[in-house]
């Protein structure tokens, strides 16, 4: 009996102080000058700057990143010299609206072509297991300021993946729904590469597994003529 009243007493005391400790300390929080772990994990007070996605140019003289446009919505690419510092908005948001929006592509992640006069813009990216990989992609001229969406009127919405310039710059590969796709920025003309893409046959990426155990995603490759594809 004795031992029972004895572990009895310690289980209220184990409780009390359980109870003690997850009290949450809402004083604490009144006052600036004191952290807390609301404060540091549930505000946004302490999330830092983003810086990017940064891409280099001109054989690292000057990079651009992202910024917010001070003309409005939306993101510039801003770029930058290594060098001096001087800054220059090379890209506006107001050059990045489609016909017949009012609304500048929201860029998730871009890429510059090999002569560095087009851009590559992911966009209204959807998740494929862990990471957004699937979405749509548009190039912008920036000689002539055309905008257009790759993949043709048969491209449903958010399907490309891993689009990339030829290394010419005259086209882009892409993934869509598991076959390869080659796009020719001149004329619009695509070229399907393989057409036995299926849930259970892949083309240009990989499934869970790669992604889990290797951290693959992304499957195909140009070659450096522009030839073939790996």
């Amino acid at each position: 009996m004795r031992r029972i009243a004895f572990l009895r007493a310690r289980a209220i005391q184990v409780v009390s102080l359980l109870a003690l400790v997850a009290r949450p300390a809402y004083s604490q929080t009144d006052d600036p000058s004191l952290l807390s772990v609301r404060r540091i994990y549930g505000s946004p007070e302490f999330k830092p700057e983003l810086f990017g996605p940064a891409r280099w140019l001109a054989g690292g003289t000057s990079y651009t990143i992202l910024e917010d446009s001070k003309e409005g919505a939306g993101q510039d690419i801003v770029r930058y010299n290594t060098e001096t510092g001087a800054r220059d908005v090379l890209v506006a948001a107001a050059k990045l609206v489609p016909a017949g929006d009012t609304a500048s592509l929201e860029i998730e992640d871009y890429s510059w072509s090999p002569d560095q006069k087009q851009l590559l813009i992911f966009t209204n990216s959807q998740p494929v297991w862990r990471q957004n990989t699937r979405g749509d992609y548009w190039v912008l001229d920036l000689t002539s300021g055309k905008l257009r969406k790759l993949g043709g009127p048969a491209a449903k919405p958010s399907t490309l993946m891993f689009a990339k310039f030829s290394p010419d710059g005259r086209r882009v590969g892409y993934v869509r729904e598991f076959n390869l796709y080659v796009e020719d920025l001149a004329s619009g003309k695509i070229t399907q590469l393989t057409s036995d893409g299926s849930r259970t046959v892949i083309n240009g990426t990989f499934d869970w597994v790669y992604e889990e155990e290797l951290d693959d995603r992304d499957g195909w490759r140009w070659s450096p003529d522009g030839k073939s594809i790996a």
